[in-house]
Formats: C-alpha cells, structure tokens, sequence
C-alpha cells in the first residue's frame, strides 16, 4: 500500500469513526438510559454503565480527530503505521465498554480486555511523541549548520562594507588633492603661455 493509498484509508476509518461517535453520543442522550432501565439496570449500576458507554464514545471521537490530523498532514510514515495501533487501540477500548453496557455478569470478564485497548492507545501516542523528539533532535544539527552559514554571511558583509567606506575616504581624499592642486596647475599653465610667448617675440626681434 503506498502512502496516498494508506493516508486515504485513514481518512476513511477517521471518518466511520468520527461518524459512529457521533452517532452514539445521540443515542447516549436521548435513548440510552431507557434502554438499560428496560434491561432492569438502575441506580448506581445504571449509572455506571452510561458512564462506561460515554467514556467509550469520547475516546473514540478522540481517535478520530488525531487519524484525520494524521491521514492530512504531511507527516512521517511511521505515524501512519502507528495509526493502525491507535485504531485497534480504540476498538478494543471503547468497543467492550459499549459491549458491557449492556451485557450481564457473565460478560464481566470482558473488563479485563479492556486495559489492553488503552495500553495499545498509551502506545500510539508515545510513538507520536518519539518520533517528534527524534525529529526536533535530527533538525538541530541542520540549524546549527544554518545559523553558522548565517554569521558567515553576515561577517562578510560587514567586511564588504568595511572595504567600501575605506575606498570612499581614499577617492574624498585624492578628490581633496585634486581641488587643492587645480590653482597650482593654473598657474603653471599661465606661466608656460608666458613663456612661449616671450620665446616667440624673441624669434621675431633677434637685436631685443
């Protein structure tokens, strides 16, 4: 069964599930105690099966939302392998309790079953809480690994940044000598105009 498959199977059993709960939890309302009053039940007795009966329907309701969280969600193979326990679980626990509701004392040793439906639920959700321990643990490296990444970037940066105001100041600074330089240059060329000229009078008049 591939894992599109399995999840669909999920979805369906979360929803019987769901549905059933529902279901009986109407009937637990409205038709329950009369029909174990017709049975001959009442008192202490009466109400201790209708508390039986009403734990067996709010686990299973539980089941159901934690199999369509799994059956959703893009989790782990293995929670959608252990969402077979969790189901078993479930139908062992609250099936007997719906079954001893309305059975007599010699079904009585069906009670002893039932512990084993809550153990294989107690199962179900340490394997949940395993496999996110096991999951946060196997991440930490990898963030380790990306914070690191992260200040190496950032110190290169700075650097880059550092490099960039040192280049500024020295382009301010031979912008400064350039401007400080331009008078001189000036003065220089007048000069040198002057002295091709009186080069270019002296051409012209030998004797002078």
């Amino acid at each position: 069964m591939n894992s599109q498959s399995q999840a669909n199977w999920i979805l369906f059993t979360a929803g019987v599930l769901g549905a059933t709960a529902v279901a009986l939890g109407a009937y637990s309302a409205h038709g329950l105690e009369g029909q174990l009053e017709s049975l001959g039940y009442s008192g202490e007795e009466l109400s201790h099966r209708l508390e039986n009966f009403e734990t067996g329907i709010r686990y299973q309701l539980h089941a159901a939302v934690a199999l369509l969280a799994i059956g959703l969600l893009p989790i782990k193979q293995r929670l959608r392998n252990v969402a077979w326990v969790l189901v078993g679980g479930v139908l062992v626990f609250s099936g007997l309790l719906y079954v001893l509701a309305f059975t007599g004392e010699e079904m009585r040793w069906l009670g002893a079953i039932v512990p084993i439906g809550g153990l294989a639920m107690i199962l179900a959700w340490g394997t949940v809480a395993l496999v996110g321990l096991l999951g946060s643990l196997q991440q930490e490296p990898q963030e380790r690994t990306l914070n690191a990444d992260l200040v190496r970037v950032e110190e290169l940066l700075t650097h880059q940044q550092q490099l960039i105001n040192e280049l500024n100041s020295v382009v301010t600074e031979l912008r400064n000598e350039a401007d400080t330089m331009a008078p001189k240059v000036n003065v220089l060329e007048v000069a040198v105009r002057q002295l091709v000229e009186l080069q270019e009078g002296a051409e012209d008049s030998p004797d002078e």
